[in-house]
């Protein structure tokens, strides 16, 4: 009876594991269920129930990221665009040119003590008057290169300088400062003279070196107008003359103190001299 009893026992408790066993695999049906009743099991659920809440408080909502708009490559061109309208009013700069106009005034011998020896008087050695100017060049962001070439009108003769050019500039909107140097051949010609052939026999040439500054303000993205000021160091000489273009002077200046002068251009002459220049400034850009 006994065995009987524990046999039975034994027997319910296999049952009940297998049983249990059974509920717990995903995707069987539990001991006494049909098929279709764990496929309903099986089936994922919304883990967001508004119908939950505790102490009146409900759970918030899932959060969900919202699609980006796609972008078109127009759309952003034209945002690149407006932004660089906004920023400066102008786009991007390659090719630049200008022309200048204004006063300036030289001194051949600024930085010279004895006055006699580039010219021995014959020819003024400094002189005030109109500047003509242009210019061209390239453009990187900031930084300009190029080249320049000027003329000064005065009484006695003219200056002619022609070199490159480097520059810093600063766009700041519709206003660009900038700062140069400059580096070249400078040379006086068309000489006049009292002595006649005292000017068709002096030459004087050299290098100048210059520093400017200006401010352009462009009234368009291609067209700009501004002012600009600088100043050249002037290093000049001048071929000593012949016997017989010595000669010719003192013919032609006998009997006045300059005749005395005539042999001082037999020697070759120098002298470092400066020249200021402020001019208007008319720019193209492209």
């Amino acid at each position: 009876m006994i065995a009987r009893r524990a046999l039975c026992l034994l027997t319910v408790l296999a049952s009940a594991a297998a049983a249990s066993t059974a509920a717990a695999q995903p995707g069987q049906p539990a001991l006494g269920a049909s098929p279709g009743d764990g496929a309903a099991a099986a089936a994922p659920t919304n883990p967001y129930d508004p119908s939950m809440q505790a102490g009146g408080l409900a759970p918030p909502p899932p959060m969900t990221t919202p699609e980006p708009e796609p972008v078109s490559p127009d759309d952003t061109e034209r945002r690149l665009d407006d932004a660089k309208k906004e920023d400066s009013g102008r786009g991007l700069e390659l090719i630049w040119l200008n022309v200048e106009g204004g006063y300036e005034n030289v001194g051949l011998q600024t930085f010279n003590i004895d006055e006699e020896e580039l010219t021995a008087g014959f020819i003024s050695s400094s002189a005030n008057g109109g500047v003509l100017g242009a210019g061209a060049g390239v453009r990187l962001l900031y930084f300009t290169l190029g080249a320049r070439g000027r003329v000064g009108f005065f009484d006695d003769w003219q200056l002619f300088t022609l070199g490159g050019e480097v520059g810093l500039h600063l766009p700041l909107g519709r206003l660009d400062p900038h700062v140069d140097l400059g580096f070249g051949y400078a040379g006086l010609g068309s000489f006049k003279s009292a002595v006649s052939g005292a000017a068709d026999a002096i030459a004087i040439r050299g290098v100048y070196g210059r520093i400017s500054g200006g401010l352009d303000l462009y009234l368009s993205p291609v067209f700009s107008i501004g002012a600009n000021a600088s100043w050249e160091l002037l290093a000049l000489t001048r071929p000593g003359l012949s016997s017989a273009q010595i000669d010719r002077i003192k013919g032609e200046a006998a009997a006045t103190p300059q005749q005395a002068k005539a042999d001082l251009l037999a020697a070759e002459g120098s002298s470092v001299g400066s020249a200021l220049a402020l001019t208007a400034v008319a720019g193209l850009h492209f």
